[in-house]
């Protein structure tokens, strides 16, 4: 069963990279070549933005856990996710969580508070996602997708769902789909609040890099950037929620592109959702090595 199962995610996969390729393809000639140019300065800003998404990442878990009674440093904090964020590229949808509890679990962070901690920042990730997406399309120039009224009413609703009372309910909830014992979260809304802060900025940072990155191609307005915001935050949650793709490979790409398409060419898009693939990837790698130097370094120090 597991062996299907894989081969029909690789199938699936292909097929969406196969029309997505092929568009590219076909389309090749509507790319503006006179217009495009390479701009390193703008990649080096570009990868310096994801390194802050990073450091905000690391440092909203290590809250999280604090937050659920446990402890852990930052520099622990950094190399656990580093190393566990490389799973998500294995197909299941589980090895991420899985390996981010086992890895948890090696300094001394409980199996349960391990994995409702991932189960909380995935929440919040979601949730930080959601407003900036809904913030963002207010501001598309020409569309009017929701009112800006219904999107201040989503938000508000989102703000209740973190309120102490709503999370742990919500939480326990998932704990309990995973066969899991509940866990009560010991934190007051202004700590959760701040948390949530993050993980907001941490959005911010990534959006700031991804601006940066197509800019050192292709010139982009500023007044465009919430159309950058919206096929960013939009493809990175239709990836997470289709599970058959691991990382999202595919779904992303195909999202992205066709949110980009309303104000590129359209091969282009389809070419820059690659580029925007091939940026994160390279960048998880380099700060994978850097977590297991990091991880050599503590490891040094606590030695006896």
């Amino acid at each position: 069963m597991k062996i299907l199962q894989r081969i029909l995610t690789v199938v699936l996969v292909g097929v969406i990279f196969f029309f997505l390729v092929r568009s590219l393809i076909a389309n090749w000639t509507q790319i503006p070549f006179t217009e495009l140019r390479f701009n390193i300065f703008y990649v080096i800003i570009s990868f310096m933005c994801l390194a802050v998404y990073f450091a905000l990442l690391s440092r909203g878990w290590s809250s999280i856990v604090t937050a659920l009674g446990s402890k852990v440093s930052y520099g622990k904090a950094f190399w656990i996710v580093s190393t566990s964020q490389i799973a998500k590229y294995v197909p299941g949808g589980i090895w991420y969580t899985v390996g981010r509890v086992y890895l948890a679990r090696t300094e001394k962070v409980k199996e349960e508070i391990g994995l409702l901690s991932v189960v909380f920042e995935t929440f919040l990730l979601m949730l930080t996602n959601l407003i900036i997406f809904l913030i963002t399309i207010n501001f598309i120039q020409g569309e009017t997708f929701l009112s800006p009224l219904l999107s201040i009413t989503f938000i508000a609703v989102i703000l209740i769902l973190l309120y102490p009372p709503f999370l742990n309910k919500l939480l326990n909830l998932g704990l309990r789909i995973l066969k899991k014992p509940a866990v009560e979260l010991h934190a007051r809304y202004l700590s959760i609040l701040k948390i949530s802060t993050c993980f907001f900025a941490l959005w911010i940072a990534q959006i700031t890099g991804y601006f940066f990155l197509i800019n050192s191609i292709y010139a982009v307005n500023l007044s465009q950037l919430p159309n950058l915001a919206a096929a960013y935050t939009l493809s990175w949650i239709t990836g997470f929620i289709v599970l058959f793709a691991p990382g999202g490979l595919g779904v992303r790409e195909g999202m992205m592109a066709l949110i980009l398409s309303s104000i590129l060419p359209l091969p282009l898009a389809i070419a820059i959702s690659f580029i925007t693939r091939v940026w994160i990837t390279i960048f998880e790698i380099l700060v994978f090595f850097v977590g297991l130097l990091i991880r050599r370094r503590t490891n040094r120090q606590t030695a006896p």
